[in-house]
C-alpha cells in the first residue's frame, strides 16, 4: 500500500494543482478526496487533515485558500511515507526565471537529477504562474526584460502566498557591495553568472530548502 501511495500521491497533488489553476474546484475535490482516503489508510494524519481542509475550501469556493492547502499538502508529502522502503522520491521544485535560453538549459542540466525544474523566460510570466506552480525555491535573474529581477522580488514578497519563498539572485555582478544590495532588497542569497561551479549553486540551494 505504501509503495502504491508513493507512486500515486504526487500525481494526485499535481492533479489538484492543475484543477485549481483552471478554477475547476470539483476536480480538485476529487483529487483531494482520493488522496485523503489513502492517507487515512496509511495513518498519515496531518496529510489527511490537509486534504479534508482542501475539500472544505473548494466546497466554499475559496480558491486562494485551496491553493495554500495544496502547497502545504505537497510539503507534507515526504513526511507521510517511509520513502526509503518504497524507493520513490518526491523532487522539490525550483523555478528558474531567466530570459537567456542557454542559461536556463545550463541550470536544468545541473539540477534536473535532483530537482523538478520550472522555467520562465521573464518576470511577468513567472508571476502569473508561481502561485499555481508553487515552487520550493526561485532562481531569479536580475537583468530581465520588461521587469527586472528586483521588481519581481518585490512582487513576490508582497504576495501572501509567495512571500516566504526562498529566492536566489542570478547576477553577473559579483562585488561585495552588490551582495549587500541584493540581501538588503530581500534576496536570500546570490550566485554569480556565468555559473561555472555546480557545487556553489547546489550549496546555495541546499542551505535554503
Amino acid at each position: 500500500m505504501s509503495a502504491l501511495f508513493a507512486a500515486n500521491a504526487p500525481q494526485r497533488i499535481k492533479g489538484a494543482e492543475e484543477a485549481l489553476a483552471t478554477g475547476d474546484l470539483a476536480g480538485a475535490i476529487t483529487f483531494a478526496h482520493s488522496l485523503k482516503s489513502s492517507a487515512g489508510q496509511l495513518g498519515a494524519v496531518r496529510l489527511q487533515q490537509l486534504c479534508d481542509s482542501l475539500e472544505s475550501a473548494c466546497v466554499a469556493g475559496n480558491l486562494a485558500h485551496a491553493r495554500e492547502l495544496v502547497r502545504a499538502a505537497r510539503e507534507e508529502l515526504p513526511a507521510s511515507i517511509d520513502w526509503t522502503a518504497t524507493g520513490f522520491r518526491v523532487m522539490k521544485k525550483i523555478a528558474v526565471i531567466e530570459d537567456n535560453p542557454d542559461n536556463r538549459l545550463l541550470v536544468r542540466a545541473l539540477l534536473e537529477d535532483q530537482y523538478e525544474i520550472l522555467e520562465y523566460e521573464d518576470g511577468v510570466s513567472a508571476l502569473a504562474q508561481l502561485g499555481t506552480d508553487l515552487p520550493d525555491l526561485v532562481l531569479l535573474d536580475i537583468s530581465l526584460p520588461h521587469m527586472d529581477g528586483s521588481e519581481v522580488l518585490k512582487r513576490i514578497r508582497a504576495d501572501e502566498n509567495l512571500k516566504a519563498l526562498p529566492v536566489i539572485a542570478l547576477t553577473a555582478h559579483a562585488g561585495s557591495a552588490d551582495r549587500e544590495k541584493f540581501l538588503t532588497e530581500g534576496f536570500d542569497d546570490y550566485v554569480t553568472k556565468p555559473i561555472t561551479d555546480e557545487a556553489i549553486l547546489l550549496l546555495a540551494i541546499e542551505r535554503l530548502i
